[in-house]
């Protein structure tokens, strides 16, 4: 079984209310979101390093965070990285 356990209703996605209340802004005036799409791009070309972490994390999603641990000659470490993987549980040739 994938996702939340049955009846969790932490993520339901009617209770985001700043989702919902930018969802009907951009409903009723999607002139505003364009702008707003504008204005993050004009910072990023300007230099604004936020505004380009926004584009890049849109368009090609959060780099895949790794973790390196070190130990010394007196107590080595056995694990040395840690990665973050997502599986399709519907392939089984794995």
């Amino acid at each position: 079984m994938a996702g939340a356990p049955e009846g969790n209703k932490n993520a339901v996605k009617e209770t985001r209310l700043i989702t919902n209340a930018l969802r009907r802004v951009v409903v009723q005036s999607p002139d505003k979101l364009k702008k707003a799409c504008e204005k993050v791009l004009n910072d990023a070309v300007e230099g604004n390093l936020a505004a380009f972490t926004v584009i890049a994390d849109r368009l090609d999603g959060k780099p895949a965070q790794t973790n390196i641990l070190e130990g010394n000659d007196e107590k080595p470490l056995v694990l040395t990285q840690i990665e973050r993987a997502i599986i399709d549980p519907q392939n089984t040739d794995s």
